[in-house]
């Protein structure tokens, strides 16, 4: 576990007045931008507020920024997309995923330029118990993906599969050994556990069709005070 404190700073506009007396009601944030249409990076916004005006580009994702807790409304906005929003409720020292990405609308005439419509998933955060656990997701447009998961030390390629919209969890054990998420003879990314815990990989699309990967570790965040 460990503890972190000082994504509260990052967003004072949304975080209420603490007092040493008073445990603050802080949730965690994290945001993933898999939208491949459109130009230049995308917006996100809780609450009305930016939460970096410079965008995010496709494949970047954050640490955990710290909020308060409870309803909370996220936007994206990307040019040539248009927005997108869900609202959410976050419980005191949860951790949430926003993953951003663009499905094509039908358009009657298929002469039409193409239509995109943001969407956004949420990922809430899995256990891993004392184990390496891995998290697959897919946020393509194939209904699957067929990966395969190298880890040093073992002797086999395991095959993983990432259904679309849906989490794929592998247990990898208690013993930490780097994971290479390959697809075909391409490594997609690659996974270097520190501790104990569940990784995220996140599959989606670049704005020329070719599959991607992102991975994070996903910790339990544990307010100072």
């Amino acid at each position: 576990m460990k503890t972190i404190f000082k994504t509260l700073a990052l967003l004072p506009f949304l975080c209420g007045s603490v007092t040493a007396r008073d445990k603050p009601k802080i949730g965690f944030i994290r945001i993933v931008n898999a939208i491949s249409p459109g130009a230049g990076k995308a917006s996100f916004l809780i609450n009305g507020n930016d939460l970096y005006p410079d965008g995010y580009a496709l494949g970047q994702t954050t640490g955990g920024y710290g909020v308060d807790a409870g309803p909370l409304e996220v936007e994206v906005r990307k040019a040539g997309v248009g927005k997108g929003g869900t609202r959410i409720h976050l419980e005191a020292g949860e951790t949430m995923t926003v993953i951003a990405y663009a499905e094509r609308v039908a358009t009657k005439n298929p002469d039409e330029p193409p239509k995109w419509e943001l969407k956004l998933l949420r990922l809430k955060q899995q256990e891993a118990a004392g184990r390496y656990g891995l998290s697959l997701v897919s946020v393509r447009t194939a209904e699957e993906t067929a990966v395969e998961l190298a880890v040093t030390g073992r002797n086999k390629v395991e095959k993983a599969f990432a259904k679309r919209l849906t989490i794929s969890k592998t247990d990898l054990g208690r013993v930490r050994g780097e994971v290479m998420v390959r697809l075909g003879a391409r490594v997609l990314t690659i996974i270097s556990p520190d501790s104990p815990g569940n990784y995220v990989v996140i599959l989606y699309e670049s704005a020329e069709g070719r599959v991607e990967a992102l991975s994070y570790y996903d910790p339990k965040f544990v307010i100072a005070g």
